[in-house]
């Protein structure tokens, strides 16, 4: 049989040229519908868009496009970010910078003109800029946070407004930027002997054929080329030296310390100078009370209007506070003894309480608690100043002399020997203090309650 679709012959037979004959029927029914009608083409619209539907070619691209915007402004808003990280910390330096000068001002003792106009100089030399909407505040002492208060504290608050850039898309106006730095006054080395006088020459002195050796250190808060001066063929060692001026050594005079010597450094501070003057009341004692060869005598707390004088015997001092009114310690003899004692010297009218201690074999020691804890001697801050003897409390021991505690004479000069053995925790801070004999003081101040003065240092919070 001849194949009219291949050319050929075929030799199939019978079920064969039927199973071809059947296929040929069935590839021409699959171009008609049911019914023998033939099936009608998709239009050319719905055929475009069936393509456009299946077609994923470019489809990156488009989402690029959509997307591109919003990446662009991420980026963007990453980068004013930093910038706004970047100008912060710049203005905290500033700030940083104007609350450490400042606080050194409060340190020497300027008015807070003076602090804030040192601390808006500090700033503007470290990034501070006004013609940026910079603002700047030094308080001081701060009004908030944790040193709100403090006098030994200086707040410097800066302020910076930044245009916005991306943002301005998204946000009003600009974006304030606020730093606070807190600086404060700290205490390095300890002293034990201490001159408050801001200016005089020879704040602490030491001459003549002194042999003072000191377990402390030596401060001179004056400003004068020879505000600690050792002259004479004086031997003096001490642990350190510190002036707000300079250090002078002349004549034959020899200063040894462990320490090397700091000439203008800041004013050490005086750890007594906030502390409360006891309340004074009547006489309980109006004449002089006096203690002679011979006699065994207790002296009993209260106020004495009448000079205290001690030439001999034995004079027992009972604990409590002793109130000496326009009157006078007077020792120069005999034996002395009292523990937890505290003596204030203050005024009856135009006459204050003075020491006058010039030989006995004395051991008097401060109370270790309480409101007056450490302090020996305390003589009322508004004591006439002056070079003379009649500011002049003289502090020179026998055979013995132990004070446990601090001898505090804000205003007027100390005179100092301490005889053969002087001991214990002794203190000395006086407008002026002078040594005119042999010493030998030690630091020994655990559990005495005493507070040693000490070196000012500045250092930021935090």
């Amino acid at each position: 049989m001849w194949d009219h679709l291949s050319g050929t012959r075929n030799y199939l037979t019978g079920g064969a040229s039927a199973d071809y004959t059947q296929g040929l029927t069935q590839m021409k029914n699959q171009r008609h519908i049911p019914g023998g009608q033939a099936a009608e083409r998709p239009s050319g619209f719905l055929c475009r868009l069936r393509k456009f539907h299946n077609e994923t070619n470019g489809a990156i691209a488009i989402m690029t496009a959509l997307s591109l915007p919003v990446v662009v402004g991420f980026i963007g808003m990453g980068v004013e970010a930093g910038l706004w990280f970047h100008a912060k910390r710049d203005l905290q330096t500033a700030a940083d910078s104007a609350a450490v000068a400042a606080a050194y001002e409060v340190a020497r003792g300027y008015p807070n003109a003076i602090v804030t106009q040192t601390g808006g100089s500090a700033a503007a030399d470290n990034g501070y800029d006004g013609s940026k909407n910079d603002t700047i505040t030094i308080n001081s002492p701060p009004t908030t946070g944790d040193f709100s208060g403090n006098n030994e504290a200086v707040q410097a608050i800066m302020t910076r407004n930044l245009t916005l850039l991306f943002t301005d898309l998204f946000m009003d106006g600009g974006v304030n930027i606020s730093v606070v730095a807190v600086a404060i006054l700290d205490g390095g080395d300890d002293f034990c002997i201490l001159g408050l006088h801001p200016s005089a020459s020879g704040g602490v002195s030491i001459g003549g054929t002194a042999d003072v050796a000191l377990d402390c250190g030596i401060a001179s808060n004056s400003t004068a080329d020879d505000a600690f001066e050792v002259f004479g063929s004086a031997d003096v060692a001490a642990s350190n030296a510190s002036t707000v001026g300079g250090i002078a050594v002349s004549g034959s005079g020899n200063l040894v310390t462990d320490e090397p010597n700091k000439e203008n450094s800041l004013p050490a501070r005086d750890p007594y100078a906030s502390l409360a003057e006891p309340a004074v009341g009547g006489c309980d004692h109006n004449s002089n009370t006096r203690v002679q060869n011979g006699d065994n005598t207790i002296l009993f707390p209260g106020v004495y209007c009448g000079d205290i004088r001690i030439t001999g015997g034995t004079a027992t001092f009972s604990p409590g506070d002793y109130i000496l009114k326009g009157a006078d310690l007077k020792i120069t003899g005999g034996t002395v003894t009292g523990t937890d004692t505290f003596f204030f010297f203050t005024n009856d009218g135009a006459d204050f309480g003075q020491t006058d201690i010039t030989g006995g074999d004395i051991d008097l020691t401060a109370p270790d608690s309480g409101d007056y804890a450490g302090m020996l001697f305390f003589q009322d801050p508004d004591a006439p100043t002056g070079s003379g003897s009649s500011t002049t409390n003289k502090i020179n021991g026998g055979t013995s002399l132990n004070l446990t505690g601090a001898l505090y004479f804000p205003s007027q000069k100390i005179d100092f020997s301490g005889g053969a053995n002087a001991g214990g925790c002794t203190v000395l801070v006086g407008s002026v203090v002078e040594f005119s004999g042999n010493s030998d003081l030690q630091i020994e101040c655990d559990r005495t309650g005493v507070e040693l003065p000490k070196t000012t240092m500045v250092r930021l919070a935090g």
